[in-house]
């Protein structure tokens, strides 16, 4: 079942949000920015919000957190906020230390995307525009959001008329327990090596077995166990900000033991970006977001891949349609 109800107004437009309801489970995504704006999870009788949200789209752009949204056209950082694709060099926007984020000063979590409602599944598309945020080619793109028991899942599609970079992800933040504090939450993930990066968070080349390191979570552990030990690369990101390599489709888990709810991610991306929300900030719904108050789970391409031959290719060829998917995955342990 999906409803459909007038969220906010934003640049003269309306914004609209999707419920979409199964057993146990609600999930409401806005228009705008193709954003998961909540996940309720009933469980003892009552919703528990497990996915930070706001009230209104200023806010969530305001936070500066990409929170719940469709990342585009890349995922993640490039390195010097440029690459190099069929012998041409392209610049685009640098909104990060020199880098360019999640698709640049406007990527896909500021763009409206029009709305289809096909019985039980919602489909966000849009057309990015050749040359926009630097990107070339004029690319058509789906999000599919669907429910099946108590899953999410996003199924992505694409297709350009010039060869370009297209890696998507879901950057929802997950509070469990609804508590605002993650440090108890028990993680795992299916990586044995994850990407060291530099200062600037650009992954310095080279994979590092995660044994013997604050990155180890190929056992259930404590997110808070680590977090703050004296290692470089945590400080570097001010705490877990960094690419996990994966072993398979069941990419990490993740258990609350005071409410119970559990989270299992499924993805066909070759890594997961594990950011334990070290610069969250702004109003939320709900009250202040101050950091590691949630963590983000977001199944991805390598960062910087489009400058590295060696990690799987983000290309998306002229003419060629690529799909992925994303599975979230909740479950009751009490």
């Amino acid at each position: 079942m999906i409803k459909k109800c007038l969220f906010d107004n934003y640049c003269g437009r309306d914004v609209w949000l999707y419920e979409l309801s199964g057993e146990g489970i609600k999930v409401g995504i806005t228009d705008f920015g193709a954003a998961v704006n909540y996940i309720k999870i009933a469980a003892d009788g009552a919703e528990r919000d497990v996915c930070i949200g706001f009230d209104d789209i200023e806010s969530r752009l305001e936070s500066a957190t990409y929170c719940g949204a469709t990342i585009g056209r890349v995922a993640n950082r490039i390195g010097g906020g440029r690459f190099a694709l069929n012998g041409r060099e392209y610049d685009l926007p640098k909104n990060d230390n020199g880098n360019t984020l999640h698709g640049g000063t406007c990527g896909f979590d500021r763009k409206f995307f029009d709305a289809k409602v096909e019985g039980e599944r919602l489909t966000l598309s849009l057309v990015s525009a050749d040359g926009d945020m630097g990107f070339p080619g004029s690319l058509a793109l789906s999000v599919r959001f669907s429910l099946c028991d108590r899953a999410l899942n996003i199924e992505y599609e694409a297709t350009s008329d010039e060869d370009t970079v297209w890696a998507p992800t879901c950057h929802a933040y997950f509070d469990l327990d609804g508590g605002r504090n993650i440090a108890d939450t028990l993680l795992k993930i299916n990586a044995d090596c994850f990407m060291p990066v530099n200062a600037q968070l650009i992954p310095q080349g080279g994979l590092k077995s995660v044994v013997g390191t604050p990155f180890d979570f190929t056992s259930y552990k404590r997110i808070g166990e680590s977090i703050d030990a004296d290692d470089e690369q945590l400080r570097r990101g001010g705490g877990y900000d960094h690419n996990f390599v994966l072993n398979g489709g069941h990419a990490a888990s993740a258990r609350c033991e005071s409410s119970g709810i559990g989270l299992d991610v499924y993805t066909d991306m070759p890594g997961v970006q594990f950011y334990s929300g070290n610069m969250m900030k702004g109003k939320a719904r709900g009250g202040e977001l101050l950091p590691r108050q949630a963590f983000c789970l977001e199944p991805q391409f390598f960062p910087d891949a489009v400058n590295n031959a060696q990690y799987a290719s983000p290309i998306l060829k002229a003419g060629e349609t690529k799909r992925h998917f994303i599975k979230y995955e909740f479950s009751l342990n009490k």
